[in-house]
């Protein structure tokens, strides 16, 4: 398994002593907490800080705050709803549009004085012994789409020093350039004792000839297959879940139309062709749904739509952003702009194959994107869904044991309770045919002992003090690969994020390493905040 670890001085400089003052000077900003990243858990540790009468700098690398909560991501899945309290309890309701949490983020940021900065990337770190002094910032505009950019537009424009910093990134950057352990990928059953680690059984497995040349494969295989040949059920490997958008599409005359990609060529999608010709079900196994999804702002059925579809036809192509979890930003806007690609380019091959069935042609033909979501950026989502990148490995890895209800830790700063919510890593050849390699959806956990309720504690949320002593990590936290199947719901790195934020007024306060905050402080000011920090009881198994 991957591991990333430098940096490992153990200076002595206290997190207290840092106490900068406000600075005139635009380059050089400030903070008592600094937060990277303005999604969900970013202005829920933001909010909290600024209710501690912390002063807060948010560090927002896009022009939009919510991340995934703004940038498609509607529907809240709470798993077991009575395990959520606090700012994401308050905060997150079913039913607002995308610009409406999105205004819903940028008003709590204003009305707790939080400060955001847009629009700017970390580059490097600072750091004196274990204590991160301070980060320097590119000024990296996304492009007219919402994609990052490869290259900045100014680089070194912004440093930051802060007394505590909180990285809410889904990726991990700041964490990964603090010189805090990391992995990412899948473990192996036997790395923390987990039945349902590593490699998979195959998703599933169509009948579709893999080669340009049908039969041969010294011929090549299709586009868009991987050249991927998975290890042993069980063992481990570094691929990553797939992405995704959250698209938006209607029916509506008034709508963004979905142009034609300028190097289309039809046998990029031949995977696709073959399978309609041979009238294949395209739908996976062991999923509760599948294939084609019926959005709800537009009731249309159309493959790409919304993100629910675990098949061949989906919206993305699995196992095309093995790369982004440590790459660097070129890595990451070819990633980007690849997926935006792949819808322009299948919904001109669904409007114009003779393969594509009839039903799929029209709603292709007459689809296009919802105006009133996204349109500062002509219909894209401006936020790929990166449901798992980097994940920290800290003094307690959250494992497949604490969502089995077997483990008790006392620091707990919240509570998860989803299932396993896996996707496909990759579309490959074997014995001749298409596989979608792994991707698991159970919700078998929420039938446990605490029903599917499970703690998450203070501890995996903080680095290694000899790691970074004034650092916070609860997005990234320090999970097993299962673990994060579960854990990654906006709810929960909400939750995580807002005692992240308390925590850090507590450090501030006490002149204290991060490592080293009361609990018994922490837990009682949570809890007063309206956080649910403790399961149910155990269920007794009925006699028979």
């Amino acid at each position: 398994m991957h591991r990333r670890q430098f940096l490992h001085s153990s200076g002595a400089a206290a997190v207290g002593a840092l106490i900068p003052a406000r600075a005139a000077d635009p380059r050089n900003r400030t903070a008592d907490v600094c937060v990277y990243t303005g999604n969900a858990a970013g202005i829920s540790a933001a909010i909290a800080a600024a209710r501690e009468g912390r002063r807060v700098l948010v560090i927002e690398p896009s022009r939009w705050l919510g991340g995934m909560t703004g940038g498609g991501l509607v529907h809240i899945d709470w798993g077991r709803s009575e395990a959520a309290g606090g700012l994401a309890r308050r905060i997150l309701k079913d039913g607002l549009t995308d610009p409406q949490y999105r205004r819903r983020f940028a008003d709590l940021a204003k009305e707790h004085g939080v400060e955001i900065l847009y629009e700017h990337r970390v580059a490097s770190v600072v750091k004196d012994g274990s204590t991160l002094t301070g980060i320097t910032l590119d000024h990296a505009p996304p492009d007219r789409f919402g994609c990052p950019v490869a290259q900045a537009k100014t680089p070194g424009a912004v440093t930051v020093s802060a007394r505590v910093f909180i990285d809410c990134s889904y990726e991990g950057d700041l964490m990964a350039k603090a010189g805090v352990s990391y992995t990412y990928g899948r473990e192996s059953r036997d790395h923390y004792g987990e039945n349902l680690a590593g490699v998979r059984p195959p998703l599933a497995v169509y009948d579709i000839d893999p080669y340009r040349k049908p039969g041969d494969p010294r011929s090549g295989l299709l586009p868009l297959l991987q050249d991927h040949t998975p290890g042993p059920i069980g063992s481990a490997d570094q691929l990553t879940m797939g992405y995704g958008f959250r698209w938006k599409f209607t029916l509506d005359q008034n709508q963004i139309p979905i142009e034609r990609p300028e190097d289309y060529d039809p046998f990029t999608f031949e995977v696709y062709r073959r399978a309609f010709i041979r009238k294949l079900n395209l739908n996976g196994r062991r999923m509760r749904k599948l294939g084609e999804y019926e959005v709800a702002t537009g009731g249309i059925h159309y493959p790409g739509a919304g993100n629910l579809s675990r098949s061949l036809i989906a919206p993305t192509v699995f196992g095309c952003n093995a790369a982004y979890p440590d790459g660097d930003w070129p890595t990451r806007s070819r990633i980007w702009k690849f997926h935006q690609d792949f819808l322009r380019g299948i919904t001109h091959f669904l409007r114009t194959d003779p393969s594509a069935p009839a039903r799929l042609k029209e709603r292709a033909r007459i689809a296009g994107f919802d105006p009133g979501q996204f349109d500062d950026t002509s219909g894209w989502p401006h936020q790929l869904y990166v449901r798992e990148a980097r994940r920290m490995v800290s003094g307690y890895i959250v494992t497949q044991r604490d969502m089995e209800g077997t483990t008790d830790p006392a620091d707990s700063v919240g509570l998860a309770s989803y299932g396993v919510d896996d996707w496909p890593y990759a579309m490959h050849p074997l014995d001749g045919k298409v596989a979608l390699q792994g991707g698991e959806y159970s919700m078998l956990y929420l039938e446990e002992k605490h029903r599917g309720i499970y703690r998450i504690p203070y501890r995996a949320i903080t680095p290694h003090e000899r790691e970074c002593r004034n650092l916070f990590v609860p997005v990234c936290c320090s999970a097993s690969h299962i673990a994060m199947t579960s854990i990654r719901m906006e709810p929960v790195w909400m939750t995580l994020a807002e005692a992240a934020g308390v925590a850090a007024s507590l450090a501030i306060g006490g002149e204290l390493a991060v490592q080293r905050v009361d609990y018994a402080k922490l837990r009682a000011k949570l809890l007063l905040a309206g956080a649910v920090l403790d399961r149910p009881p155990a269920r007794v198994p009925a006699k028979s």
